[in-house]
């Protein structure tokens, strides 16, 4: 119990700290991998999403319930009020893209808004060994629309 208690403060630590976890070789629970059914499996590393002045101000999961994927985007802090956040999955079939859900897709919970740090896209199918997936990020300036950081979990996988 004391072992899980750590591992959650390290891992809300970090958060806070807008601070990437170390890479592991093992697909892991966790305590921010989360979407209305609850916690579930981190597949790849979280990267960090971005600012244009190179702060990290959150990061972006890659999800896994089941045969399930979606991404998870959790930002250090609240939006602001002339801010907005979004997270992305992409569907690949043999290294082709082949669809793409936001947070405003159905079944997603809608994007970042002032007040929030928080979303999840819908779940995509993963079954077929051909499919692999990348989870990625942005804030923006809702004022302007422009880009403000961003981030993604680089090479499709599963």
């Amino acid at each position: 119990m004391f072992k899980k208690a750590m591992a959650v403060f390290a891992i809300a630590s970090a958060a806070v700290l807008g601070l990437t976890l170390p890479a592991s070789a093992d697909v892991r629970s966790s305590p921010d991998c989360q979407n209305s059914a609850g916690y579930q499996t981190l597949v790849t590393p979280r990267a960090a999403v971005i600012a244009t002045n190179n702060a990290i101000v959150g990061e972006v999961q890659l999800c896994r319930q089941g045969s399930l994927y979606f991404a998870f985007v959790l930002f250090g802090q609240a939006m602001t009020a002339s801010q907005y956040g979004q997270a992305y999955l992409v569907r690949y079939d043999h290294g082709t893209p082949v669809g793409t859900v936001t947070c405003d897709s159905s079944g997603g919970n809608g994007k970042v808004l002032p007040g929030q740090r928080r979303c999840w896209t819908p779940n995509l199918n993963g079954d077929a060994t051909r499919y692999t997936f990348v989870a990625s990020a942005d804030q923006h300036s809702s004022h302007t629309g422009a880009r403000l950081a961003s981030g993604n979990t680089g090479i499709p996988t599963r």
